[in-house]
């Protein structure tokens, strides 16, 4: 057991032994290294600026943030109504549309029977102005 013990102190002392002679060979590089890191550290803790909010800004944004989602939902109720309203525009044009197409028909029906007139006899104008004025 002793063996076992002086093999492991004197593996601790070869180890204390590389270990101390890295750091002696690497010492400018480990320096470098943590002065790194603390120039980092520096940056990033010590120059970027904390935010601190209060408690009465964050109640407004939270208060905005409301009033936000009530626009949005009038916006909605707006633009439903708005296609509502366009399906009523599309169907009073159709309907115009066919009160044009009646119109061109019950005018070229009168252009005829106004160019028809002028080939009637006596007796067929007073039967046509008797029938009309009777309607």
């Amino acid at each position: 057991m002793n063996d076992k013990l002086k093999v492991a102190k004197t593996n601790a002392e070869k180890n204390l032994k590389n270990t101390s002679s890295f750091v002696v060979k690497n010492y400018k590089m480990i320096l470098a290294v943590v002065f790194g890191l603390f120039i980092l550290y520096w940056i990033m803790f010590v120059l970027t600026p904390k935010m601190n909010m209060s408690v009465e800004e964050k109640a407004k944004i939270d208060s905005l943030n409301v009033l936000i989602m009530e626009m949005n939902k009038n916006q909605q109720i707006l633009d439903d109504k708005i296609d509502g309203i366009n399906e009523e525009i599309v169907e009073v044009d159709k309907d115009l549309d066919k009160i044009k197409d009646k119109k061109t028909v019950v005018k070229e029906i009168y252009h005829e029977k106004i160019n028809s007139v002028s080939n009637f006899t006596e007796p067929e104008l007073d039967g046509f102005f008797s029938d009309r004025y009777k309607q």
